[in-house]
């Protein structure tokens, strides 16, 4: 089971940070999965029978959306920057682990705790393993390792991350845009990103402008 893999990890690197497993989410104090169901191995008391005069306790109210721990459905770790690298190439060289394949490379903007989260996605075509890695960086200055010597594939989706997020892979061997224009301004996918005309086409609007005022057109209805 990949979640074993996880534990595995752990014993090797100590300062990681493991995924919650489901039906383990910690700090919601409602038992599995945080619904309330109480916990293996133990029963619920049963509710006294609603009896004449009596009314049924009341439902409690759904959390928010944004208020719900997340669930974590593939095994994986929180991982210190600095040892990125080595436990990378641990779980892609090491037979224990196998996880030869890197299937994507991408980040979570949380603007809200002033950081990114570098998401890497680790799979072994033997085994069908998977285990997920995520390296939290702080929004300003947003940098990490370049896997790249380890993962040739991670070449293009570092690549995209760099071009939607505007995070730096320390050590990438052509790390420019893949997605957006080279003159495009900004990275799309950060959530305080504003659109920005490029140079071209503000010109190019004036161009057009210009030509439509003098051919008399005005303004189109």
């Amino acid at each position: 089971m990949s979640w074993d893999l996880a534990e595995k990890l752990k014993v090797r690197f100590p300062e990681i940070e493991l995924f919650p497993r489901p039906g383990h989410q910690p700090g919601t104090g409602n038992g599995e999965r945080g619904t309330g169901e109480p916990p293996r191995g133990e029963v619920a008391a049963a509710a006294p029978p609603a009896g004449e005069g009596q009314t049924s306790p009341a439902v409690p109210a759904k959390r928010p959306a944004h208020e719900a721990p997340p669930a974590y459905l593939v095994p994986g770790a929180v991982v210190p920057k600095d040892k990125l690298l080595e436990i990378c190439r641990v779980l892609a060289t090491d037979p224990e682990f196998g996880l030869s394949y890197l299937s994507f490379v991408t980040a979570v903007d949380r603007p809200e705790a002033g950081e990114f989260e570098v998401v890497y996605h680790c799979y072994s075509h033997q085994s069908r393993e998977e285990l997920a890695l995520k390296v939290r960086v702080p929004r300003d200055g947003a940098s990490v390792p370049s896997v790249t010597s380890i993962w040739d594939g991670a070449n293009w989706h570092e690549r995209e991350t760099y071009d939607l997020f505007g995070i730096i892979f320390e050590g990438h061997p052509n790390l420019r845009r893949i997605m957006m224009t080279d003159d495009w301004i900004g990275h799309p996918l950060r959530k305080d990103y504003v659109y920005k005309d490029p140079a071209w086409l503000v010109e190019v609007a004036k161009r057009r402008k210009d030509e439509i005022e003098g051919l008399g057109l005005g303004e189109r209805a």
